[in-house]
């Protein structure tokens, strides 16, 4: 599943920054087909499409790769009642978020948010943008990623007899999903910056998606490297 999963992720985030370059461009209908609609199904910015129906299958995917090491047993796989916990718990939030990948449910939150503070606690620039979902999950979703970056840090550093690329591998993993998830809160809020305040349009957005993509397959890699030597 490694490599069909990576070339996934290329062929759509490449779709998406070909839809994003080509928006709003004349395009003609070839025997009856509109070629910009056919990138509208690939573009991972959009809702309810197979660029979406995939982002829900790789977080699907490292979900249940996380209930090998929230709920898996061996001899050589010894945690604590706490890491068990916290990764049956990464695992139940990604199953989640693939649902919520499909149905929007985060910024549908969001934007009752923002409603709710413009109302009755001050005016906002984010009133009815799908960015201020932002401001409430992010921090729990940051603190939650420190804690499974650190347990997992913690399992690579005790693998049962691991050799040294094996190691690595599951190092580079690791601090790629490191590198990649913040840059999707960091996305978003320069993504509202630039639309909100500067009122103009941007490509940031199709790297957010990529930085999601990209991160969650590092995660899946990362854990199942883990889970190999553990006999999990």
């Amino acid at each position: 599943m490694v490599v069909p999963l990576f070339l996934l992720i290329i062929f759509f985030s490449l779709t998406t920054f070909i839809a994003n370059a080509t928006q709003g461009a004349a395009w003609g209908r070839v025997e009856g087909i509109n070629g910009h609609r056919i990138l509208e199904l690939l573009d991972l910015r959009e809702e309810n499409n197979l660029a979406t129906w995939y982002s829900s299958i790789l977080y699907f995917i490292v979900g249940i790769a996380l209930i090998l090491l929230g709920w898996g047993n061996s001899v050589e796989f010894q945690i604590s009642r706490l890491s068990r916990f916290l990764f049956q718990l990464a695992a139940t939030g990604a199953i989640l978020i693939s649902a919520d990948e499909v149905a929007s449910i985060h910024e549908t939150i969001g934007k009752s948010l923002a409603r709710f503070t413009n109302q009755f606690l001050l005016t906002t620039p984010m009133i009815d943008t799908r960015f201020f979902w932002v401001i409430p999950f992010a921090p729990f979703a940051l603190l939650g990623l420190i804690m499974i970056i650190y347990q997992l840090h913690q399992l690579i550093a005790k693998m049962p007899n691991p050799n040294y690329w094996q190691r690595q591998q599951a190092y580079i993993a690791l601090w790629a999903a490191l590198l990649f998830l913040p840059g999707v809160f960091l996305s978003e809020l320069m993504e509202w910056y630039l639309v909100n305040i500067k009122q103009f349009g941007t490509v940031i957005t199709c790297f957010e998606e990529m930085f999601e993509l990209l991160g969650m397959y590092s995660l899946f890699i990362c854990v199942m490297r883990i889970s190999k030597p553990y006999q999990l």
